[in-house]
């Protein structure tokens, strides 16, 4: 139990204290902002690159990782749709994005730093395949509930290709997996570098995760916002559980990852595709909140079972 609490415990501390840097004003929103995009474009990549292209090349191409993966990713996403228009009422559009809020969780400011920080640099890999093949999933199924939107199917393929070449995550990860297929030793000059901006990844980023959030309206539809934190925190966990514990062959460390990654809130990337498409922007932005802060008391409680389960 204490190396769990070693973990989580200053891990949510630092997002707590970009929120009250925020609360205090020691830090403003535009701040906040620039933090976020600091994090996001400049420190986070190189950390990602640098963890995946030191990674096995023989375990580059583990299809039945991500496919299990996705499998849950794909059932989460399609219920958490269907539970909105169902059982909420909500349109069409609105309920693609209710099924992203349930199954996109935010692997970039809390999931690669917390993978690496619980179980070492072995989980860059895994880790970096969900990112990647997630991203893909979920942006071609949100295209299923918005094609009509967009004029057709074509343009949100556009979009798709669009959104995954301006994603630095993704294309640092592309790169590093490259890079670790090539076998190449990486030159000292630029990984040295690239280590000086990786040491800052993972306290910028949930600083600056911490800071965001502050501020973040907590509107009507508790109902919906509940739903979305007890489907992403709880039920799509148990789910990807579910999918590698009752088959054999998978690496113990891997499944934990991805367990890892599945129990984490609500990404922030979700609040931008919202508002790209207009819709279901101030219920995304309360459940990133509202799934952030109960993530403080069930990360913990997933990672308890994760290190002392039987795997």
């Amino acid at each position: 139990m204490i190396e769990v609490l070693n973990i989580s415990i200053p891990f949510f501390a630092l997002i707590f204290l970009g929120f009250g840097a925020h609360a205090v004003g020691f830090i403003d929103a535009a701040g906040a902002r620039t933090m976020s995009r600091f994090a996001f474009y400049v420190t986070l990549p190189p950390y990602m690159f640098l963890k995946v292209s030191a990674s096995e090349p023989s375990s580059i191409l583990n299809w039945g990782f991500v496919w299990r993966y996705e499998s849950a990713t794909i059932i989460m996403y399609l219920a958490a749709a269907a539970i909105g228009y169902w059982l909420f009422r909500l349109k069409r559009l609105e309920s693609g994005i209710f099924g992203l809020n349930v199954a996109y969780p935010n692997y970039g400011y809390m999931g690669i730093p917390l993978a690496i920080l619980a179980f070492g640099d072995a989980a860059a890999l895994p880790m970096a395949l969900i990112l990647f093949a997630d991203t893909i999933v979920l942006l071609a199924l949100t295209s299923c509930f918005v094609a009509g939107k967009d004029g057709g199917i074509f343009p949100v393929i556009k979009r798709i290709f669009i959104t995954m070449l301006s994603n630095p995550l993704v294309l640092a990860v592309m790169a590093g997996l490259l890079f670790s297929a090539s076998g190449l030793p990486l030159p000292k000059i630029p990984q040295q570098f690239g280590n000086l901006l990786a040491g800052a990844a993972a306290p910028v980023a949930l600083f600056a995760l911490g800071a965001t959030l502050y501020g973040q309206p907590v509107r009507a539809a508790a109902a919906e916002v509940t739903a979305i934190s007890l489907l992403k925190l709880i039920i799509h966990p148990l789910l990807v559980a579910f999918f590698f514990l009752g088959m054999a062959g998978q690496d113990p460390l891997w499944i934990k990852v991805a367990i890892l990654s599945s129990c984490l809130p609500v990404a922030a990337n979700v609040f931008m595709l919202a508002n790209h498409y207009g819709a279901y922007t101030g219920r995304t932005a309360s459940a990133i909140l509202v799934s952030t802060l109960f993530a403080s008391i069930t990360v913990p409680v997933f990672l308890y079972w994760l290190f002392y389960g039987h795997f």
